[in-house]
């Protein structure tokens, strides 16, 4: 973790964060957790933000080294959480309200968006690979089904 001293005062605190929290301005929070750089209060904050406000904290998130810690966090978060769709919101909530930027500074996002995408590729190999044996659970059980009423 690098500590991140740009825009930052007195007043960013981590007690100054989890007051936002309760305030429930969820984008200063963000914003303040991100600059303190601290991996856990940034997890407080993400996962305290409730799925409709999402969108509005992402917005929130800010450019530059902020928005590509946010970006990497949530890739790290998404490998090994069990709330992979939240972290999925997340995600694109961010690319949404980012992407331009994001993709006008492509070089400076790379690293994060390569994590993102592994993440993203793994998960979707572990809910196919469940999709699939469910499938073959069924096909198994209607052909165990129809043995029985064909008898």
């Amino acid at each position: 973790m690098i500590f991140d001293p740009i825009a930052l005062t007195e007043a960013v605190t981590p007690s100054a964060v989890q007051s936002k929290l309760r305030q429930r301005e969820w984008g200063v929070a963000l914003r303040m957790s991100l600059h303190l750089n601290e991996t856990g209060l940034i997890r407080n904050v993400v996962e305290d933000t409730p799925h409709e406000s999402i969108g509005d904290s992402a917005r929130c998130a800010g450019h530059g080294e902020a928005l590509e810690r946010l970006l990497q966090f949530c890739a790290a978060e998404m490998s090994d959480s069990v709330h992979v769709e939240f972290y999925l919101r997340w995600c694109l909530e961010l690319l949404r309200a980012h992407g331009a930027h994001v993709e006008k500074h492509r070089g400076t996002f790379l690293r994060a968006l390569r994590a993102m995408h592994r993440a993203v590729a793994a998960r979707y190999d572990e809910v196919k690979r469940v999709c699939d044996e469910n499938g073959y659970t069924l096909d198994f059980l209607e052909d165990q089904a129809n043995l029985i009423l064909n008898r």
